[in-house]
């Protein structure tokens, strides 16, 4: 009885290995490839109404949200400006303006405006086109 104990509890031994051997093989292969991160853009829009231009800082501001600080915006050497569609120099821009455009994060605290266009009226919100209905 001895004689044919060993080799059954041995060759049980040896099959167990394996199959958690072939277990840990399929998991692997299962796994999905990890993606890289997508990058986050640097970039990214603004509007609002001008509060205040500052002509010798090349600054913007533009009031902050409910309990938030008010928005600075630096000019960027080469910024794209314009006033009511034609080309403008910051002395032209006034507060009560309306302004939107594109900016970019330089640090937490610093955000340079790249493009900036201002309009002397509120701007229209385009109004999507009301569904037909079917009869």
């Amino acid at each position: 009885m001895k004689n044919s104990l060993i080799p059954l509890l041995s060759a049980a031994f040896i099959f167990g290995g394996l199959l958690t051997e072939t277990n840990t093989f399929a998991e692997d292969k299962k796994a999905p490839p990890e993606k890289p991160a997508k990058k986050k853009s640097a970039y990214f829009p603004f509007r609002g109404m001008i509060k205040t231009v500052d002509t010798e800082k090349g600054t913007l501001t533009l009031p902050g949200a409910k309990g938030k600080p008010d928005r600075v915006f630096v000019l960027a050497k080469e910024a794209k400006l314009t006033l009511d569609g034609e080309k403008a120099d910051i002395k032209d821009i006034k507060a009560k303006m309306w302004v939107g455009g594109r900016a970019k994060r330089l640090s937490l605290e610093s955000v340079e405006a790249v493009t900036v266009n201002v309009k002397t009226k509120k701007p229209e919100r385009k109004k999507k086109p009301a569904e037909k209905k079917e009869e």
